[in-house]
Formats: C-alpha cells, sequence, structure tokens
C-alpha cells in the first residue's frame, strides 16, 4: 500500500504527523511526506526518516510572515499545485490530509491518482484564532468543508468533543485518534528536591492560561515553583510580567526541548497544568498533547473545565478541574496538591493508569485499521 501523508509545516514540530509516518512505515507500507518548508525546516531530519519527503519550497524569502503581496499570492496559489504534482508523481493509494488547509489539494490529487482519501481534523478550522473573527473567511470555510468532507472516505479527529461538534454540523461520525505520546522509553527524572515544582510547558499563546498560571505564584508559599518550558509569541509578555511583578524567584523558566524529551523532562516536576481557556470553540473542544505527556510522566494535572478534560478526568479521575482559570483557582489547587499526600498520590498512580491505556500504540492501531478498509474501498473502485 502507498500512503501519503500531507501537512502545512515541514514536520519537525509536528509530533502527530511524525507518528503517522513512523506508524505507516514500522507496518510496512511505502509512505510518502508532503509538507511546506517553514521556519523549522529541517533536511536532515526528514532525510533520517527513510521515507519520501516532497518538500514544497520557494527558498528563504517565502518563508514566515510575508510583507510582499505578490510573495504571498505566489505562496498562496503556486505551492497548492506543486504539492498535487508531487502527490500524483507518487500515485498513492491512499492520501491522509492533516487538517482543513490542506483538505482542498489532497482532495484534486486523490481524483487525478484515483486514490483514497483521509481528512484528519486536528482542530476547527473555522473556529480558530485570526479566523473566527472575519466572518466572511469562515463562512466560506465551513462552506468548502461542507462540500468537502462528504467526499473523504473516512475522518478523523483528535477529541470525543469535536467529534460530536462534526457529527452534528456535518452528519458524519469522524474517529477520534487522540495525539498520545508514545511509551515513554527514556528514563524518568528524580523530582525537583529544592521545591515543590509545577509545569506547563507548551507553545505559549494568549488564550491558554499562561498570564493567569505565572500570576498564581502570588498566592503560593514558598516551597512551590512554577516551571514555564517552551516558546511562542506570548513569551516576552510573560517574562516582562514575572519581572513587574516580582516573581523571578517562584516562577522559572526552563528552555524548550525536543518532542521525544517532553515526557521524561515533564517528570522532573510534581504536577502538570493544561489550562485552556474557551475563548473560542476551537479552544474549547480540542485537548492539548500535554494532558497525555504529563499522564505519561506520572503528574497529578491541574485543568481547565472544557469537555475533553472533563470528560478524561471522569473516565480516569488524574486531576482537579477548575471551575474557572483565575491565579486565585490554580493556586488553591497547587496548595490543595502540596499538602494532601493522599489525593497527590492517588491521582498520580490514576495518571499511570491513563498513560497505560492512551498512548499511541493503541491509538495507533485505530489508525492502520482505517488505512486497510479504505484500501479495500479503493480497491473496489479500481476494478
Amino acid at each position: 500500500m502507498k500512503i501519503s501523508i500531507v501537512v502545512s509545516n515541514s514536520l519537525k514540530k509536528d509530533p502527530r504527523v511524525i507518528k503517522q509516518i513512523k506508524v505507516a512505515a514500522a507496518a510496512g507500507h511505502e509512505v510518502q511526506f508532503v509538507g511546506y518548508r517553514d521556519e523549522n525546516y529541517d533536511r536532515a531530519f526528514l532525510n533520517a526518516l527513510g521515507i519520501r519527503c516532497d518538500i514544497v519550497d520557494f527558498g528563504d524569502d517565502y518563508v514566515g510572515q510575508l510583507s510582499s503581496v505578490y510573495k504571498k499570492i505566489r505562496r498562496r496559489l503556486v505551492r497548492k499545485q506543486r504539492a498535487i504534482r508531487y502527490l500524483c508523481d507518487f500515485r498513492p493509494d491512499i492520501i491522509h490530509a492533516n487538517d482543513f488547509d490542506m483538505l482542498g489539494l489532497s482532495y484534486r490529487a486523490a481524483r487525478k491518482c484515483k486514490a483514497g482519501l483521509i481528512y484528519d481534523s486536528h482542530e476547527i478550522f473555522a473556529e480558530n484564532i485570526g479566523i473566527a473573527e472575519r466572518k466572511w473567511m469562515k463562512r466560506q470555510i465551513i462552506r468548502s468543508e461542507t462540500r468537502l468532507v462528504r467526499k473523504v472516505d473516512r475522518m478523523i479527529c483528535v477529541s470525543n468533543a469535536a467529534a460530536a461538534y462534526f457529527e452534528d454540523k456535518y452528519a458524519i461520525c469522524p474517529t477520534v485518534i487522540t495525539n498520545c505520546p508514545m511509551k515513554n522509553t527514556l528514563p524518568l527524572l528524580k523530582k525537583a528536591e529544592d521545591a515543590f515544582e509545577i509545569v506547563y510547558q507548551g507553545l505559549m499563546v494568549r488564550g491558554r492560561g499562561y498570564e493567569e498560571f505565572v500570576d498564581a505564584a502570588k498566592y503560593l508559599p514558598d516551597g512551590i515553583r512554577l516551571k514555564l518550558r517552551g516558546y511562542g509569541s506570548l513569551e516576552p509578555h510573560l517574562r516582562a510580567q514575572i519581572e513587574e511583578n516580582g516573581l523571578s524567584d517562584k516562577v522559572v523558566f526552563a528552555p524548550p526541548v525536543e518532542v521525544a524529551q517532553l515526557v521524561q523532562e515533564a517528570s522532573a516536576s510534581h504536577i502538570g497544568a493544561v489550562l485552556t481557556r474557551p475563548i473560542n470553540l476551537n479552544f474549547k473542544l480540542s485537548v492539548s498533547n500535554k494532558v497525555f505527556e504529563y499522564a505519561a510522566a506520572g503528574l497529578p494535572v491541574i485543568l481547565s473545565d472544557v469537555p475533553e478534560h472533563r470528560w478524561l478526568n471522569e473516565r480516569y479521575g488524574f486531576g482537579l478541574i477548575l471551575d474557572e482559570v483565575t491565579p486565585e483557582k490554580i493556586a488553591e489547587a497547587i496548595v490543595t496538591l502540596y499538602r494532601n499526600k493522599e489525593l497527590y498520590r492517588r491521582l498520580a498512580d490514576n495518571a499511570e493508569r491513563m498513560s497505560d491505556e492512551m498512548n499511541w500504540e493503541a491509538e495507533s492501531k485505530k489508525l492502520l485499521e482505517i488505512y486497510h478498509s479504505v484500501y479495500q474501498c479503493v480497491e473496489e473502485r479500481r476494478k
């Protein structure tokens, strides 16, 4: 079976798509990756995968935010054509389109190649920040998604909450494949001894409770430390916030690490935090990779009150859900786990149980089943 996996980045910082590639290749399938060059492009990383990797690349002048209108138009129009050309040259049996922005070109390529088409929605694209506020763009995306989603062979999404949304909106029932990490093979680290530590790692952007997390330090007793690990547009603001409020002794930054090291690095802390606020429908229905990384590290988790957090916590009981993401509520939950050793231990044990059941090895079986069923449909259509 020949499988093309498509996404609008250069792969290195996309753990979900990396895992898709690895599981398909390990199952003996011939795999192609098609992506776009971005700031994280690393040819050596791609070469090490041992598969065919086709990157649409216009050179350094077309990477990142562009000020030139001409370059914006050229990049938007031409790279889709090149991606379709790469796909048709490979002649796949299945095209796995990751997220809405790759669905249209994947559909066109699938028709040319007579390939099966899988739509893997990582988020509610039309409800994303920067899109939902632009009513015309949101309407156009929903209209296009409504048309295309009826033409795919199978649909995948990342959370039960998102699956319910798609079923209600498009009358399609996606398969939920969560973005769990692989079973951790790295040794867990010794807990920080100089302080009781709460880690919040990931992409630092607005709407994910980072500002409230930092301000929670004001309400914490001595002996408790907050740690931030990651990168993003909010980082300078957070550093200024720490400095202005004199919190540098209670809030520290840790350098970003490779995806494969996130679980191990998290294990050195005592609690994980995931504080995504439901400021839009996409954030409300999503589930962060961090939830599963913390569980794999054996950490109790402090969670914001969004549907998927509630669903997971009702099933596994691995964390405390805040009724509101405020500095005071965050600090209260931290102090509760700091002082109540029995509760802490129970939640930590439940986190490990959750990780034993929810990991990529288990989730990937669903993906391989989808590939197999779509391939059978393709073979029938080609007869």
